[in-house]
């Protein structure tokens, strides 16, 4: 069958990539999730042993192209049993099988690594960015030029890997505080779709554009920022645009991540503060197609610093983790009282909780300026391991790193994935790699991290 023939190419590739790498591998194809094999699990017992042993370094994957230098959110989908990065250095999705470990392959065709903008539509934005699969195996992600792709990930299809559609987010309309786009050949200014969710009930996407600015240039305002926007895309096709909320951006710094929240048949949205305003989380209605709550933090209260905030996560009775001030910060959704987990770890940008494991996992500088993968109690709010996720002392913070950046977890077998790029000169081979991949022989090209908890013998490595 063609699909198995192009899944065993690709993990037949992989070890002569990956000298060195301590994985267990099998040589199952991508599955496309097994709903009766899921279900034949003890998933309490699997619970149970993972809640009493700590996470340790089981592995490498390196991709294939070019050398990750520049990437952003990753997901877990349980139904297709994939991990997804988004991989701009190679203009596309990277597909990784959560079960063996192995590249599967990529969405490519994306806009990639582009330079400053400058009101063309090959420079409005980078991307891909924030990524999300739903069900019929289609994955969505946000793109440079404010685009909203979606893909094939079905193995068994036709059009497996193939973008099927892209959908322009731009704002068009002069008399809306967040216009954008003139339709000019140098009129597209309103950069990249950005971080995204996915409503289970009703079908509805949830894509953020956190950085317009103004297609004119005049005496008061050369392409200054215009408010931000978020909008509702139904993901059936033919994939129409449902509604749009603007953010005034005197009071938003950007905006964050989207949330579905099944227990309350609601988005959460995470929005950044600025000097008037402070971070918040706007609750929005897909249905009625409003805002119908905001929770607003103050870092000074809670202890933290500045008006960030950008990940956020959802654990059992409605308990919220935001990456915000600083820090990994509990929120209730149904109180809004919150509070700083730790000021151990920071917050970094995209935050992950594992049913599996019932932790969040967050990764961000110590007190050290080491980058680090916090793993928390979700029940009790309690920090339980640090794990170095860089291999000293960071430079100064917005400059690049050779260090983990965006966690998330397959609830089955618990294994933890972190992406780790490299710098342009280690890729250059102008400067020494001291990221995590060389432990695993994988020198200049990045790669992602996986984690497992100790003790369990199916994770051991295979030394033979």
């Amino acid at each position: 069958m063609k699909t198995r023939v192009t899944m065993r190419r690709f993990g037949l590739f992989l070890p002569a990539l990956m000298v060195g790498l301590s994985l267990t591998v099998r040589a199952d194809d991508f599955r496309g999730g097994d709903d009766q094999d899921r279900a034949c699990r003890d998933d309490g017992e699997n619970h149970e042993h993972n809640v009493n042993t700590p996470l340790k370094l089981i592995g490498v994957i390196p991709v294939p192209g070019n050398p990750i230098i520049s990437a952003d959110i990753a997901w877990v989908d349980p139904g297709t049993e994939a991990y997804y990065l988004a991989d701009r250095s190679n203009a596309g999705v990277d597909i990784i099988d959560v079960e063996t470990n192995f590249y599967v392959g990529r969405v490519g065709g994306m806009v990639g690594v582009v330079g400053a903008a400058d009101g063309t539509t090959a420079n409005n934005g980078s991307g891909p960015n924030g990524v999300v699969v739903t069900p019929g195996r289609r994955l969505w992600a946000g793109d440079g030029n404010d685009t909203l792709v979606v893909a094939d990930v079905n193995p068994d299809s036709p059009t497996f890997l193939n973008i099927l559609k892209s959908i322009n987010l731009a704002v068009t309309d002069p008399s809306s505080p967040s216009f954008c786009d003139d339709g000019t050949k140098n009129g597209h200014w309103c950069g990249r779709a950005d971080e995204i969710g996915y409503d289970t009930r009703h079908h509805v996407i949830l894509i953020a554009t956190p950085g317009p600015r103004s297609p004119k240039v005049t005496a008061t305002c050369n392409h200054c920022l215009v408010d931000p926007y978020a909008m509702l895309v139904s993901a059936d096709p033919p994939y129409a645009i449902l509604k749009t909320f603007s953010f005034p951006v005197a009071n938003a710094g950007g905006l964050e991540q989207p949330l579905w929240d099944p227990g309350l048949n609601r988005f959460w949205l995470t929005v950044p503060g600025t000097a008037i305003q402070g971070p918040r989380i706007v609750r929005i209605d897909s249905t009625k197609l409003t805002i119908d709550k905001t929770i607003t933090l103050n870092c000074t209260a809670l202890g933290g610093s500045g008006s960030s905030i950008t990940g956020i996560a959802l654990a059992p009775f409605q308990h919220l983790l935001v990456s915000a001030c600083g820090f990994p910060v509990d929120v209730s959704a149904i109180s809004g009282n919150a509070k700083i987990i730790t000021k151990k770890v920071g917050g970094g940008d995209e935050v992950w909780y594992n049913p599996g494991d019932g932790r969040f996992y967050v990764t961000g500088r110590d007190a050290a300026n080491v980058q680090d993968l916090g793993v928390i109690d979700a029940e009790r709010d309690a920090l339980l391991q640090l794990i170095p996720v860089s291999a000293g002392p960071l430079v100064p913070v917005g400059t690049a790193l050779t260090a983990g950046r965006n966690p998330a977890a397959f609830s089955e077998n618990n294994h933890v994935f972190v992406d780790t790029p490299v710098t342009t000169a280690i890729a250059q081979g102008k400067a020494t790699d001291d990221s995590t991949c060389t432990k695993f022989g994988v020198i200049g090209r990045g790669c992602i991290a996986v984690y497992a908890h100790a003790g369990d013998e199916e994770d051991e490595p295979d030394n033979n």
